[in-house]
C-alpha cells in the first residue's frame, strides 16, 4: 500500500508546504497532494518510500506550529476494522 494519510495539518497547511517537505526530505511522491482541511492523501512510488516518508516525518516534522502525523492509509471500507484485522487485510493485498 503506498498511498499515505498525512494528518494534524495546519489549517494553513498548502500543498506547496508538503511539495517543499517531501523534496527537502528527498522522498519521491506520485501526482498531486489531495488536501483536505486539517490533512492530506498523497501516493508514493513503492511501498519502500511510504515506509521511509513514514520514518522520517511521523510525530518528527513541524508545519506551520503542528507535528504532522504519517501513515498509511486505509480504505473507507477497512476503517471500521480493529486494527489487527487491518494488518491482516493488508498482509492479504
Amino acid at each position: 500500500m503506498n498511498k499515505l494519510y498525512i494528518g494534524n495539518l495546519n489549517e494553513n497547511v498548502t500543498a506547496e508546504d508538503l511539495v517543499k517537505t517531501f523534496e527537502d526530505f528527498k522522498i519521491p511522491y506520485s501526482g498531486q497532494f489531495l488536501m483536505k482541511t486539517g490533512y492530506a492523501f498523497v501516493d508514493c512510488p513503492d511501498d519502500q518510500w511510504a515506509m521511509k516518508a513514514i520514518e522520517a516525518f511521523s510525530g518528527k516534522v513541524e508545519l506551520h506550529g503542528k507535528r504532522i502525523e504519517v501513515e498509511h492509509s486505509v480504505p473507507k471500507k477497512q476503517s471500521h476494522l480493529s486494527p489487527v484485522d487491518q494488518a491482516l487485510a493488508y498482509c492479504e493485498a
